[in-house]
């Protein structure tokens, strides 16, 4: 499966990217809770909400696991003893997509930074939107 995350759904639905669809709905996709909450961030209605929903609502939806809370503080340990203090979010979706041996689909370059400490972390490189 491939972990999505906000920065690849937000261009999805600023752009409608065929490119993007056709990965959608050739591939096995997910979201995890923490790209839901920061897509709703975003969200200016509650109309506005509940269309965002309606469009998550087509992925998998991830569970996080009780080990993967351990293996954050691990992740996020092992990131600041190396010097690159990282966002809490970011490290959570790496860490559920090592977790689970899921691809992670972003467009967040920091996610590369990460995978030079985390060596476990399958990055996608899918098409940009």
């Amino acid at each position: 499966m491939i972990l999505v995350d906000t920065s690849v759904l937000v261009s999805y639905l600023r752009s409608a990217s065929p490119a993007i669809r056709e990965v959608f709905a050739s591939t096995d996709c997910g979201i995890c809770g923490v790209t839901r909450a920061e897509i709703l961030h975003g969200a200016r209605t509650p109309e506005d909400a509940k269309s965002l929903c309606d469009a998550m609502d087509v992925f998998n939806q991830v569970p996080l696991l009780q080990s993967t809370w351990d293996h954050l503080g691990n992740h996020l340990a092992a990131l600041r003893i190396k010097g690159l203090p990282m966002p809490f979010q970011d490290v959570l979706l790496a860490t559920i997509a090592i977790d689970n041996d899921f691809m992670l689909w972003s467009y967040d370059a920091h996610f590369r930074t990460i995978q030079d400490v985390l060596s476990n972390l399958k990055l996608f490189d899918g098409p940009v939107g």
